[in-house]
């Protein structure tokens, strides 16, 4: 039989419409849901991550995999280096991004998109980390009770008396106070709420995501879910409820942490309005970028979360916030850490589950077996005691 060699019109397959023809195979009955839901998340952050002259499959040269196995590489040890850097990932992690790219590409040339697979080279498969780098879980943070006591009462005294100065002007202090009231109490992943760089379908909560009263806000969850539901406890309502009276959306597709960067604001205003407003430069130079797109009603990019890292290392700073152990700051991933270990405590393994959407049980037990071990041996102290006074008291008798 002849070889098979791509037709004109698969060898200029669009890789985005290779990637949803490959997911959705993986769809199928039998194709396994989960891996279909990371297969689509990797390979979407992927597209995004090639530079904009790649249009089709065969664009991706092995130059392209050695370089996205180097980005991976950097992202482990960005892991290495702060394990709370939601943007590191450990080294099997980054192989096992790798091999779902490699996977994808050898579907592409069964089907003729391309006559050979660029993820088998193995200069590229070299540049891969090791498996183990950036595994060390010890260094992770977990915000205490005492810490995040300390940092809430620091974001209150700081936006009360913002507020009681400059009003409705408070608008970073009541956000900073809502940011940290919103993670420390809603077990949230960064780039749930806040705007993810690497991942185009993460631009952040906007209101119409949030339903206060039911307690509720809806997210793209880690699987890639929309309208996952996170929880929202009456602890942090309040700080929300104030800060929204204060920022006062015009929208509710508004974002609920819009940026304040000036060079996005007007590169937003620029992008959504150059072709439907008249006299736009001048519109922005007498009223700034904050106000035109509040007049017409356009959402400015939300915060990233680098910013969100940024602004909570300030804080902690400025509070003179007491942290333990090497970190510098309290982080966001701390939080979510803390917010579950908190309900593991008190409600158990199956709430801490819930509360922070692991799918898989064993992950929510891992993250607290530190907790279960210091449990254990309590448990195994008290039955010791019994067994060794038991002991002592039959050799007494006889």
């Amino acid at each position: 039989m002849p070889e098979h060699r791509p037709t004109d019109t698969e060898a200029h397959k669009p890789l985005e419409k290779a990637v949803e023809e490959w997911v959705q195979k993986k769809s199928k009955p039998g194709g396994g849901g989960n891996y279909a839901r990371e297969a689509d998340r990797v390979l979407t952050a992927f597209i995004d991550w090639t530079p904009d002259s790649v249009k089709t499959v065969r664009d991706i040269s092995r130059r392209t995999m050695m370089q996205y196995a180097e980005y991976l590489h950097r992202r482990a040890d960005a892991r290495v280096a702060d394990q709370d850097d939601e943007a590191g990932i450990t080294g099997r992690t980054a192989q096992q991004y790798y091999a779902l790219v490699r996977a994808f590409f050898t579907y592409c040339v069964k089907w003729g998109y391309r006559e050979e697979n660029p993820a088998e080279h193995k200069p590229a498969m070299e540049e891969l980390p090791d498996a183990s780098l950036g595994a060390d879980s010890t260094r992770q943070q977990f915000w205490s009770p005492q810490e995040r006591t300390a940092f809430i009462r620091y974001v209150d005294e700081r936006a009360h008396d913002a507020i009681s100065e400059q009003g409705s002007n408070a608008v970073k202090e009541a956000r900073d106070r809502a940011l940290v009231y919103l993670f420390a109490y809603s077990g949230a992943r960064s780039a749930e709420l806040l705007r993810d760089p690497n991942d185009s379908r993460r631009t952040g909560v906007t209101w119409a995501d949030i339903d206060i009263e039911a307690g509720v806000i809806r997210v793209l969850g880690k699987s890639q879910t929309a309208g996952e539901e996170v929880q929202l406890p009456n602890q942090a309502r309040p700080a929300l409820e104030r800060y929204r009276k204060i920022l006062d959306p015009p929208a509710e597709e508004w974002p609920v942490f819009p940026t304040h960067h000036a060079p996005s604001l007007y590169k937003c205003a620029r992008m959504e309005l150059d072709d439907c407003v008249d006299n736009l430069e001048a519109k922005l130079k007498t009223d700034g970028p904050d106000t035109v797109l509040r007049q017409y009603k356009v959402p400015p990019p939300s915060i990233t979360t680098e910013a969100v890292r940024n602004i909570f290392r300030r804080l902690c700073k400025a509070g003179k916030i007491p942290v333990e152990g090497e970190h510098e700051y309290l982080k966001p991933h701390g939080a979510r850490r803390g917010a579950g270990e908190a309900l593991y405590r008190a409600e158990g393994s199956a709430a801490a589950q819930r509360a922070l959407r692991h799918e898989d049980p064993s992950t929510t037990s891992k993250m607290y077996s530190h907790i279960e071990a210091s449990e254990q041996a309590e448990v195994a102290s008290d039955a010791f005691e019994k067994i060794d006074e038991s002991g002592t008291s039959k050799g007494d008798i006889s």
